[in-house]
């Protein structure tokens, strides 16, 4: 058992979908590749007559260029318009513009060649400005207009007095509008210091290789942006309620961490950020939080945010970041920084990861753990049962789903004790027998604190109270920090041993050779056959249907192949199986 977590990518499956349209074949993939590193789902398309197939009611925003054979841009525009799609989008053209373009129903015009930035941006506000109210959204789209027409010297233009007349109801639109347009041009001004501080804290998690690092730059990437002046990263214990100041940008971060600790206002959002995973705002800090950060010459107002950095089950603790100005953060910057604080759990869990995968050596410290207000060890010694964690998994707050069996009671009677027990929250009887196995909710337990710590929990079992828990870690962790934070958070907890062990090296060749051992011949060749055939691709070169008639066989006799290869890859990846129990 472990609760290892692969390294892995923030998914973008919820994010917004941007149609490229270009017959440029290398300009389209370089855009589908600078939004997808961008957290847009790209979707592209090679012509007019492609783009009319691809628009769909899912398409969120749409880059289309002006200049394309058979139909143009400007066709495929009218068309999208005609079918009822309102959907932003950019003309993107290496053509200078005219003043043929006062009356095209677009949002934004791009002038070729683009950078990445210039596409990410384009997106950005376009999207930001479909929530406009519409007289407000055409207000900016005849910005947009003007101001690609007005880079072009007006003798160079078809018609210049069509340029006067669009400036004209610019200036109306905006004298009818002001209050509102202004608002909402602040607004774009946030988002867009907003988005490059995302990017920039992206570029720092994609070359960054310790925890250390990230948390450094990320600071310094928050405090330099021109839109915040101060942004600290600390670790905090939900058992002890402590936390700890790591690393400050902006700041001194040891007058931080002598200071605040006595700041109730910072231990109470901390703790609530933490403790809910969600993001918390104060619109105003209290004097005493200002002099704590700021030190002797504090701004009068100031309002901060705090994100929980989290990855599954694991916790990071909190990054705080202020803004000179009272009400900085309204509800988009939330939701953004609620991203950003994943990404950065996301990050640093990647680099402990690699540094375990890649070290030579590992320490495992192994505990005694008999603390009854952990909820495993209580309803082992309440029950009488064996309990055995077998595997975690995350859930959308603070609390920690686990795969816990139960050995020498009734499924039922163990159950029942689980379903009444103060600091489970679910549980369920996954299947019922001696070992049984539940799935169980719990809102605290040592193995949580391990994780949040950076630590990969191997095993925990517990004999009626009387637990051992291994945990395994990179050479250079900080043992004694890892060590106080369970034994302060459980009194009736110590370690028993520390020891290295010797990484065991298994080849790539005698990997194939113990998963060859493992399948049958035919699942082997449905897997092969499978993957050659694009069944393993997204979206899927071959369907199931296409790969069974391949093979001479029925699809639900492909599927059962499949099903049983793949557990078995599985198994061999993850080393926790058994070959005697193996079915074959």
């Amino acid at each position: 058992m472990s609760t290892d977590a692969t390294e892995d990518v923030p998914s973008n499956e919820d994010a917004p979908v941007v149609l490229v349209v270009d017959d440029d074949v290398d300009l389209a993939e370089t855009c589908e590749y600078w939004l997808d590193a961008g957290q847009y789902v790209p979707r592209v398309a090679n012509s007019g007559e492609e783009a009319l197939e691809a628009m769909s009611e899912d398409v969120d925003a749409v880059l289309l260029d002006r200049r394309m054979p058979t139909l143009s841009g400007d066709e495929v525009l009218e068309a999208f318009r005609d079918r009822g799609f309102d959907v932003p989008v950019a003309m993107m053209t290496a053509v200078a513009p005219d003043t043929d373009i006062v009356d095209m129903p677009f949002d934004d015009y791009l002038v070729k060649p683009v950078s990445q930035d210039d596409i990410l941006e384009a997106v950005d506000e376009m999207l930001a400005r479909s929530s406009f109210d519409e007289d407000v959204r055409e207000y900016f789209a005849m910005s947009s207009t003007e101001e690609a027409l007005a880079a072009r010297e007006s003798e160079e233009l078809r018609d210049a007095d069509e340029l006067a007349a669009l400036r004209e109801e610019i200036t109306e639109q905006y004298e009818e509008y002001e209050p509102v347009i202004e608002r909402r041009e602040r607004e774009l001004d946030r988002l867009t210091h907003i988005n490059t501080v995302i990017r920039q804290v992206d570029r720092v998690l994609v070359d960054a290789e310790s925890r250390e690092e990230i948390e450094s730059e990320v600071c310094a990437s928050l405090a330099d942006s021109g839109a915040y002046s101060v942004a600290w990263i600390t670790g905090y214990n939900e058992r002890t309620e402590r936390f700890d100041p790591r690393v400050a940008a902006g700041a001194d971060v040891d007058r931080v961490e002598s200071e605040t600790g006595d700041v109730s206002e910072v231990a109470t959002r901390v703790k609530d950020a933490v403790s809910t995973g969600e993001v918390r705002a104060i619109d105003s800090v209290s004097e005493a939080h200002r002099e704590a950060v700021f030190g002797d010459d504090p701004v009068e107002e100031t309002s901060a945010v705090i994100a929980p950095l989290s990855y599954r089950e694991k916790t990071y603790g909190a990054v705080l970041v202020y803004a000179e100005r009272a009400d900085a953060f309204g509800e988009q910057e939330l939701e953004v920084f609620g991203e950003l604080g994943e990404r950065i759990g996301n990050g640093i869990n990647s680099v402990e990861q690699r540094k375990l995968l890649l070290a030579d050596t590992i320490v495992e410290l192994e505990f005694r753990h008999t603390d009854r207000s952990d909820p495993f060890v209580d309803l082992s010694a309440s029950t009488g049962a064996t309990a055995n964690l077998k595997g975690v998994a995350s859930t959308s707050d603070s609390s920690l789903t686990c795969y816990l069996e139960a050995a020498g009671v009734s499924g039922e009677s163990f159950l029942e004790a689980a379903t009444t027990h103060d600091l489970v929250e679910d549980v369920r009887l996954v299947t019922d027998g001696d070992p049984s196995l539940f799935e169980i909710t719990v809102a605290s337990s040592a193995v949580h604190t391990l994780s949040s710590s950076g630590a990969t929990v191997k095993t925990f079992r517990v004999e009626e109270g009387e637990g051992r828990l291994v945990a395994e870690v990179a050479p250079d962790a900080d043992l004694k920090a890892l060590a106080r934070a369970v034994e302060s958070a459980y009194e009736e907890t110590s370690v028993l041993s520390k020891r290295r062990v010797e990484r065991s090296v298994q080849s790539g060749e005698s990997f194939r050779k113990d998963l060859e051992d493992r399948l049958t011949e035919r699942q082997q060749t449905a897997m092969e056959t499978a993957f050659s055939a694009g069944y393993y691709e997204w979206p899927r070169e071959s369907t199931a249907e296409e790969v069974a008639e391949a093979m001479d066989i029925s699809s639900p006799t492909l599927h059962e192949h499949l099903r049983a290869g793949e557990r078995k890859l599985l198994q061999s990846f993850m080393s926790e199986v058994d070959d005697e129990d193996e079915p074959r």
